[in-house]
């Protein structure tokens, strides 16, 4: 191996290979050529390595991917250069896939891409950080035209952020993002939707309403949270910290005692999840929902409707988030958005059946 090979990245080193097989014709038009692993162990590097060769060979038209089987040598009529890649990946991650709110945000992303020509990488990660890490910096090292990030833990991410930015590849992230770290992001307006949920109730005649977290860590629950202590705040009421249930487990023992009791007429959950599992809870222990205790979540999840009792909630556009953050995606790789942006998409209330008017 001379020192000039030595010098080139590796990458370049597999698409030279490739290209001086297909010059040679040891790789034909339409012939499948070796797969990541096979090109991994032939020329000793990583399989990051020739994936990010293959990827730009496939941006550069020189060869082409079929779903499942492989990739193959295209016609030389089809090898024309295109510099700026096509494909946009979507890291998911953290989630548990049971309602259709996910896939309303995927709906969202391909509704945009597709008008753009563009393809839509889908992965998904599930309650493992160290996963979505190696993810991320495995994408990274592959031609893309940007990365869209729905983070299980932002302020971890804010590792793997700096090398994203390292190589300049534009990325928005989608519902939550770092504390103190300036990063594009599209969200709904958690503050506000949190507050007219809470005054809602507070119009209904309600005093004393709790306020139970789920993921307290994510900056969209420490928004909700703001929202509702801003909205007793302003309307002079107190806020014991009896009422406040900050932590991933709760004692619904004491909850209930409190509600009986008379000193929590209704609670305000940050988001659905955990307003359904009060809702299941709370019932098992003999309170009855709502005239015992209101309740309100955040979200609108499809099964929120269905519920024992439907769930009052506040409604964010989950489809409107993943065409928005796509849009924005696109603005920075155009060289029309300039600095960082925090999109705030509106939210709505959502009235159903678990809130009951205190009023006489």
């Amino acid at each position: 191996m001379s020192k000039k090979d030595l010098a080139l990245p590796k990458y370049q080193m597999v698409k030279d290979y490739v290209l001086s097989q297909i010059e040679n014709q040891e790789f034909t038009e339409d012939e499948r050529i070796p797969s990541e692993s096979e090109f991994s162990k032939l020329l000793d590097v990583s399989s990051i390595t020739v994936r990010k060769a293959l990827s730009e060979l496939v941006n550069e038209g020189v060869i082409y991917r079929v779903r499942g089987k492989g990739s193959f040598v295209a016609s030389q009529a089809a090898a024309v250069p295109d510099k700026t890649s096509n494909l946009v990946a979507f890291v998911i991650s953290g989630i548990e896939l049971y309602d259709s709110s996910y896939l309303q945000i995927m709906r969202g992303i391909q509704s945009f891409l597709g008008k753009q020509g563009c393809k839509l990488i889908i992965e998904f990660v599930e309650n493992d950080f160290e996963q979505e890490r190696e993810l991320i910096l495995g994408l990274i090292q592959t031609e893309l035209r940007g990365i869209l990030i729905y983070s299980s833990d932002p302020e971890a991410a804010k590792g793997y952020l700096g090398e994203i930015r390292k190589r300049g590849i534009p990325f928005v992230m989608l519902d939550r993002s770092p504390s103190g770290y300036p990063v594009n992001v599209v969200t709904c307006n958690n503050h506000d939707g949190a507050y007219e949920a809470v005054e809602y109730l507070i119009k209904q005649g309600h005093r004393r309403i709790g306020f139970a977290a789920y993921d307290y860590y994510l900056s969209p629950e420490v928004d909700r949270y703001h929202g509702y202590r801003n909205a007793m705040t302003n309307a002079s009421l107190p806020i014991p910290e009896s009422l406040l249930f900050l932590n991933k487990d709760i004692d619904y023992t004491m909850m209930a005692s409190l509600i009986r009791n008379g000193e929590m007429t209704a609670l305000f959950c940050a988001n659905d999840k955990r307003a359904l599992e009060a809702l299941e809870q709370l019932t098992l222990l003999g309170i009855r929902i709502p005239e015992q205790v209101s309740l309100m979540g955040f979200d609108d999840f499809e099964s929120s409707k269905f519920a024992k009792v439907a769930l009052s909630t506040v409604k964010q556009y989950f489809d409107t988030i993943g065409y928005e953050s796509a849009k924005l995606l696109f603005e920075i790789t155009e060289g029309t958005s300039y600095g960082n942006k925090k999109v705030m998409l509106p939210t709505s209330l959502v009235l159903r059946d678990t809130v009951k008017s205190l009023k006489g």
